[in-house]
């Protein structure tokens, strides 16, 4: 009985451990399984193994629950793959049902046999390797195969119009195209020709025509494309032969302009000759790479001639200077008179001395319209003086006027004299700009000169009105202070 005992447990303790180990290596397939279905199998077969063989009731139940985790685990792993699998064909039937309700759609009412056909082309790739039930695939694919259907009579249909209507279209653009060719063959403008050309394309484009009618239309118009080509190589070796005279012409001038720019001192008569050539260059038939070459050259002269009239302002500055200094001594001299002197005739015939010493020197503008501005200070006071003592002496009205004509002829010669700068100024600034437009450079100080110019010219206008007005003041109280008899 004990023996019996002892060679039993040996027993199931071997079927333990030989399960055990079944056991283990299955566990192992399954986790390195890809398709459940087949690591269910792998669990299936341990189970099997349970049937009949001797094991403890403890081995047993330790064997087995691990055996039944396993299954669990792979169930619920198959039952989420299922659950994943309908959720995702329902997806893909919504999406797939509308694309399929579209195409139905335009197989119904075709605009574009080609468009509809590679949409539905389109829409049967999307059931390659898509998720969907079965009853929702082949309902679908039905419907799909109904639109292949509807859009193929719609075809048959069409290509019988077709013919027609393309044997029609060809007649006419037949002549619209031969029509083209022939005037763009006869005007000189090729500009015009080969938009010509280029509009029976068009036309031609878009129509109903057979392969062959296309064909023959558009090779006419090739030949004709070509025909031009070649007359614009001839006409364009004629303007390369004129634009290597011409520019044979330019460029010695151009030199010459430059080493003048360098060396004489009619700095005028060089920019006149500059705006002149830049002209002509301007009408030309230059190549790009000819003009770009005298624009250079030009330019080198534009520039030196600057540099140099820059350093004659310096010594103008120079010399301005000290004309300033003089000029300032004799009018503060001038002004303290004005406020003080009871030599009043003396005291404007010499402001009027002052004011003849402007006329030519050298002054820098800010320093000119300064010493102006102080020496018609003087003149106000004078007046104001004079007035109050003519008005505390009660003098005659006449003696007044004279000195009211005196103002006038010193406000006459004063607007005169900024006139004069006005008008310097103003053909400056034409110059600069001419110089500018003619180089071909914007850089947009065009703009700034143009405003500048405008601005003088209003102001000249402005002064030759009040130059105006005071003259036909003076004449008015010289009448009334000499009336004619």
């Amino acid at each position: 009985m004990i023996e019996f005992e002892k060679s039993r447990d040996e027993e199931a303790l071997r079927n333990y451990n030989n399960l055990k180990n079944q056991l283990e290596q299955a566990l192992k397939r399954v986790k390195q399984a890809k398709d459940f279905r087949e690591a269910k199998g792998f669990l299936i077969e341990v189970q099997t193994s349970f049937k009949g063989l001797k094991l403890l009731k403890e081995d047993r139940e330790e064997l087995y629950g691990k055996l039944q985790d396993s299954f669990a685990e792979i169930n619920k792993k198959i039952e989420d793959e299922r659950v994943d699998f309908n959720n995702q064909a329902l997806q893909n039937y919504s999406l797939i049902k509308e694309k399929v309700d579209e195409a139905l759609f335009l197989a119904s009412h075709p605009k574009d046999f080609k468009e509809t056909w590679d949409f539905l082309i389109e829409v049967q790739n999307l059931f390659k390797g898509a998720k969907l039930l079965r009853e929702h695939r082949e309902n679908l694919y039905a419907r799909l195969q109904e639109a292949f259907v509807k859009i193929k009579g719609f075809r048959e249909i069409e290509q019988s119009g077709f013919e027609k209507e393309s044997a029609q279209n060809y007649v006419q653009i037949r002549q619209v195209v031969e029509e083209a060719i022939s005037q763009a063959s006869q005007t000189d403008d090729f500009r015009i020709a080969k938009d010509m050309l280029i509009k029976a394309q068009n036309e031609f484009r878009a129509l109903k025509l057979t392969k062959e009618q296309r064909d023959e239309l558009y090779s006419k118009l090739q030949d004709a494309f070509t025909e031009l080509n070649l007359r614009h190589d001839q006409a364009s070796e004629k303007i390369r032969q004129d634009a290597d005279e011409q520019y044979n012409l330019f460029e010695p001038r151009a030199r010459d302009i430059l080493k003048r720019a360098g060396e004489s001192t009619e700095f005028h008569q060089i920019r006149t000759d500059l705006k002149e050539i830049q002209a002509k260059i301007r009408d030309s038939v230059l190549m790009k790479e000819q003009r770009d070459t005298l624009r250079t050259v030009l330019q080198e002269a534009f520039e030196t001639l600057n540099l140099r009239q820059d350093d004659e302002k310096y010594s103008f500055e120079h010399d301005a200077q000290d004309n300033y200094k003089n000029l300032k001594a004799m009018v503060n001299d001038g002004l303290k008179q004005a406020e003080e002197s009871i030599e009043y005739k003396e005291t404007r015939e010499y402001l009027k001395k002052i004011q003849s010493e402007f006329k030519g020197i050298k002054l820098i503008r800010e320093q000119r319209e300064e010493l102006y501005s102080r020496l018609q200070s003087a003149f106000e006071i004078l007046n104001k003086r004079v007035d109050e003592y003519f008005h505390e002496k009660k003098k005659n009205w006449e003696v007044k006027m004279q000195y009211k004509l005196s103002a006038l002829s010193t406000d006459i010669f004063e607007l005169g004299e900024s006139l004069e700068k006005d008008f310097e100024t103003l053909q400056e600034l034409e110059d600069h700009l001419d110089i500018i437009e003619a180089s071909g450079r914007d850089t947009g100080a065009g703009l700034g000169l143009k405003a500048r110019i405008s601005s003088t010219r209003i102001a000249i206008e402005k002064k030759k009105n009040q130059i105006k007005n005071m003259e036909l003041e003076m004449n008015d109280l010289k009448n009334r202070l000499e009336p004619e008899e």
